[in-house]
């Protein structure tokens, strides 16, 4: 491709890790990919790492490139990132120029390792790709898949870091799948995925990233009693609060009518297990654990530019996944939420 002939035609160069490592930086990238009106050619010869939430942004940028007719280049990409992201399922469906990735190859299914980026467009299928990916993700931990199920014998052992996994999974997919779509953005979809790090220092970690193209919270919490002003910043702690963030259920006048604990949880859970989560909307970017700790007025910080969407990273360190009760880190139940005492029934005449 030749960027010089163009004016809308554009260069920009992707970090050393495409990732949380860099997150601002490589959103304000992401930003200019999609928002450019020419070709785009994104210079990878400093790229040395991408983590699951470099993946799934940069597949959201360019497949948004990719359908207004641009056409996209990745020179400089180097030979082990090409294999690692070939493995990934990266290039399926996307025509990218400058990489040399094997044509018509018979590939392995990596399911079972958890390596490959899952696009979703059928909300359908959501609960499908959670189980998948918190299955592949215990097997990566323990070194095996669940056993045949036995009522009498559980599998207590896999179980354990099955069902916080599971939960976090499911939440951060119907999440994104929900709200993405609201306000007009009929057409957005979803990018899921996961990776095992066998880190000799934590015991193992696990890093999720769900990203999609739709609206953004700013969009979706506009009208919410619980917005304080209406800013990016403001709606990504919003939606953090409990019985906000889910929107599974939406009533006739557009109202929740579910419990919406599944993104505060599922932030519990990572922190519970010493690990990280890092979210972005619009221009702002909310940091949680995965370091020195950090004040909550400063958890929240604008960055240069816009993702018209929602990208999440959660991770969860290995070793503390068997203790995570998921009760314990619910927010209390409002006595107008439980139920009802039953009615006594009488056989008298």
């Amino acid at each position: 491709m030749n960027f010089q002939k163009n004016n809308g035609d554009v260069e920009l160069t992707l970090p050393k890790n495409v990732g949380v490592a860099n997150v601002a930086a490589l959103f304000a990238i992401l930003n200019q990919v999609r928002t450019a009106s020419g070709n785009i050619a994104l210079n990878c010869g400093n790229v040395c790492f991408v983590d699951p939430l470099g993946i799934t942004a940069l597949a959201a940028a360019i497949q948004d490139a990719l359908s207004q007719g641009r056409r996209v280049a990745m020179p400089w990409l180097a030979p082990s990132t090409t294999s690692y992201l070939e493995r990934m399922n990266f290039f399926v469906d996307m025509d990218i120029d400058a990489v040399d990735v094997p044509k018509n190859r018979i590939r392995t299914d990596q399911r079972g390792n958890l390596l490959e980026i899952t696009h979703i467009v059928d909300s359908g299928k959501s609960e499908a790709v959670a189980d998948q990916l918190a299955a592949a993700i215990v097997t990566m931990i323990i070194g095996r898949g669940q056993r045949p199920v036995n009522f009498h014998v559980p599998d207590t052992e896999y179980d354990q870091y099955y069902r916080p996994l599971r939960y976090a999974l499911s939440e951060l997919i119907e999440n994104s799948l929900t709200h993405a779509r609201r306000e007009g953005a009929f057409n957005s979809s979803v990018w899921v995925a996961a990776q095992y790090y066998n880190d000799a220092q934590t015991g193992g970690r696990v890093q999720v990233a769900v990203v999609d193209n739709g609206c953004g919270f700013l969009a979706t919490l506009q009208n919410h009693p619980e917005l304080p002003e209406k800013t990016h910043g403001a709606a990504i702690r919003t939606a953090l609060k409990p019985k906000v963030s889910c929107n599974r259920d939406i009533g006739f006048f557009g109202e929740s009518v579910n419990e919406g604990v599944g993104l505060t949880t599922t932030v519990q859970i990572s922190k519970a297990t010493g690990g990280s989560v890092h979210i972005v909307s619009g221009n702002a970017l909310f940091i949680e654990g995965g370091g020195a700790a950090v004040k909550r007025s400063e958890q929240v910080r604008q960055w240069p530019g816009k993702w018209d969407g929602v990208a999440i990273s959660a991770t969860f360190v290995c070793q503390k996944l068997p203790f995570v009760n998921i009760p314990d880190l619910l927010p209390p139940v409002e006595v107008t939420k439980q139920a009802k005492t039953p009615i006594a029934l009488r056989f008298d005449d």
